[in-house]
């Protein structure tokens, strides 16, 4: 009983590291203009755009953050990702902008992953970086967004 409490305090831990980090506030009026700022900035911060919707309100954006020498002796590329999601509170009318910083270990790359014909290994989410969650902060920052709350994402 003792070692499965220490087993599952472990994995609680170990998901906790990996999980997203969410930053949020309130923006000024107009949800169009919130979102064309959040595209803005996620272009200005030189992440690739992979997928937004104006009418869903969501925009994700993705930005690769290792070098080839670390690549090549991991077999891992990592890349921060930023999805901002803005709404209108319709109790308040405020319009707000929430921003999940993540990351992800691509291990379909490297020396060693090059020479074999085995399957796409995929991506792992791993914590986010610390660039990953200022570029968050930022984003908000530079789409007027004040009072930033910072807080772990239900997954």
């Amino acid at each position: 009983m003792k070692i499965s409490v220490q087993i599952l305090a472990v994995v609680t831990l170990a998901g906790c590291a990996t999980a997203p980090v969410s930053f949020q506030g309130v923006a000024p009026p107009g949800l169009e203009t919130a979102y064309r700022c959040a595209v803005a900035q996620l272009n200005l911060m030189d992440y690739n755009i992979e997928d937004g919707n104006l009418e869903a309100g969501f925009i994700r954006g993705r930005r690769q953050t290792s070098g080839v020498v670390q690549e090549l002796f991991t077999g891992a590329a990592h890349h921060d990702i930023l999805t901002a999601t803005v709404f209108d509170n319709p109790a308040t009318g405020n319009t707000h902008i929430r921003v999940v910083a993540s990351r992800v270990a691509d291990h379909d790359i490297g020396l060693i992953s090059g020479l074999d014909d085995d399957e796409e290994q995929g991506e792992n989410q791993i914590a986010p970086s610390d660039s990953g969650k200022a570029d968050a902060q930022r984003l908000l920052a530079n789409c007027g967004v004040v009072a930033v709350a910072e807080s772990a994402p239900v997954l």
